[in-house]
């Protein structure tokens, strides 16, 4: 402390008085105590998360399968793979609620953007899929099960599939169709949206902006429903096989 009263500094002393009897650890500093996991504040949140997990997981798997083959058919939405959480979160918010809102950096407007992320993200998934060392090469119809029957991403691809399909239903609903009409344009099941309907009109949980998109397309008469690109006609009807695990990727 006599230094304090140096008339001048800086200043080195050497300092001769005896060590401390406790040891300084080389080791490097660590926090002492483990801080827990935010909880998720909604089921969307959650979801999210297990979305960031896969991702992450699939991640290194990729970049070995980009630096092999040194091309990748990510980026059909504007983005490349760095922005895949983002949309991975665009899709878990619409299906949800239907959320139209657009991230910057985008160059479609919603929904015809799930169209395009639901291709990168697909890419992304089958690329890191196939780049995976030691696996046999999969088929196109393993590629296919895999990411609808086993992964996270792929049960998301249904449930903004559902969005769209509750969407389109209501519109055509609207114009006094009848049910074998109604399911004949979307593509449906005789007597599907018989069945379904009750349930649409209590909770339809789809947006205004939705519907009104909706019912533009249907008024211009165009054939190709975006529910159809979201998910493959061969996986349509098999949602109910999907297989509960606790692993979050299994490629």
């Amino acid at each position: 402390m006599a230094l304090v009263d140096q008339a001048a500094g800086p200043i080195l002393v050497d300092y001769d008085g005896p060590e401390g009897d406790e040891l300084i650890d080389d080791a490097a500093w660590s926090c002492p105590v483990t801080f827990p996991a935010a909880e998720p504040e909604s089921e969307s949140d959650a979801l999210a998360a297990q979305l960031r997990q896969e991702a992450q997981l699939l991640r290194p798997l990729f970049d070995e399968g980009l630096r092999t083959r040194g091309r990748t058919s990510v980026g059909t939405s504007g983005k490349g793979v760095d922005s895949i959480d983002e949309m991975l979160e665009i899709l878990v918010r619409f299906a949800a609620d239907a959320d139209m809102t657009v991230p910057e950096g985008y160059a479609h407007a919603m929904p015809q953007l799930l169209r395009y992320i639901a291709d990168d993200v697909r890419d992304f998934y089958y690329e890191a899929a196939i780049s995976k060392p030691g696996a046999a090469f999969p088929s196109p119809t393993d590629l296919l099960e895999w990411f609808f029957l086993k992964t996270v991403a792929g049960d998301v691809f249904y449930q903004v599939r559902e969005k769209l399909l509750a969407a389109d239903t209501l519109v055509l609903m609207a114009k006094d169709l009848d049910n074998d009409d109604i399911d004949g344009r979307l593509s449906l099941l005789a007597g599907t949206t018989n069945a379904a309907a009750e349930d649409l009109l209590r909770h339809p949980g789809v947006s205004r902006d939705l519907l009104r998109e909706s019912a533009a397309v249907f008024q211009t008469d165009q054939p190709n429903r975006l529910s159809w690109t979201i998910v493959p006609v061969s996986m349509r009807d098999r949602r109910s096989e999907r297989t509960e695990s606790k692993a979050v990727v299994q490629a």
